[in-house]
């Protein structure tokens, strides 16, 4: 109905960015609340949290800086007129190529062989979530209230990992020290960027 964007079945779209496809607010007015996925509980995770910046994202996301803890500059993105973004850690090295298109493809450095990001962030058949792979890991991102969280899959409950936010500024990558541990920063990142993208994946 809205086409492949992630979150544009659910509602979510960039009012800024004219190659989003749906009519809704870039967040529902919704108040926070459970999943839907699996029936979980709304959980608290404890420990540490790490917040990880992407600014400026006026006109959008696809050419910005992402700072991280102690405002160090984690990466930047860069995205060309012949529409292919590239995703750069510290000293320039390459971190991810998306290249944008019907049907996008995405790939990340020895995370995530090149394939299709719809492939890779593959929407559940109710629409209620998106799986992610990483490193062979199994992850879930679950829309909830103006937030979409970050679950680790294979553990009764999912683990909560982690959540992406948005303020007028910003868009804002939060993982608990667990998921930092666990090495998904680098994919969190990268869904990140497609998620709030406002392009078709």
């Amino acid at each position: 109905m809205y086409g492949s964007n992630p979150y544009a079945q659910a509602g979510w779209s960039n009012p800024q960015n004219p190659l989003s496809v749906a009519a809704y607010p870039w967040f529902p007015n919704a108040a926070a609340q459970g999943p839907t996925f699996g029936a979980l509980p709304a959980s608290t995770v404890n420990g540490s949290r790490y917040t990880f910046d992407f600014t400026p994202v006026q006109p959008n996301i696809l050419n910005c800086t992402v700072i991280g803890p102690g405002h160090d500059v984690y990466f930047r993105i860069v995205t060309t007129n012949d529409g292919v973004t590239t995703i750069l850690k510290p000293r320039d090295q390459t971190l991810a190529r998306i290249e944008w298109g019907a049907e996008s493809v995405v790939e990340v450095r020895d995370i995530v062989p090149r394939q299709r990001a719809s492939q890779w962030l593959a929407l559940s058949g109710d629409k209620s979530y998106r799986a992610m792979v990483a490193n062979e890991k199994n992850y879930f991102w679950v829309p909830r209230g103006s937030s979409i969280v970050l679950y680790r899959a294979n553990s009764t409950p999912p683990i909560e990992y982690g959540a992406i936010t948005r303020s007028s500024t910003s868009v804002s990558l939060h993982l608990t020290g667990d998921a930092f541990s666990a090495g998904v920063l680098e994919a969190a990142v990268v869904a990140t960027l497609l998620f709030q993208s406002g392009r078709n994946i």
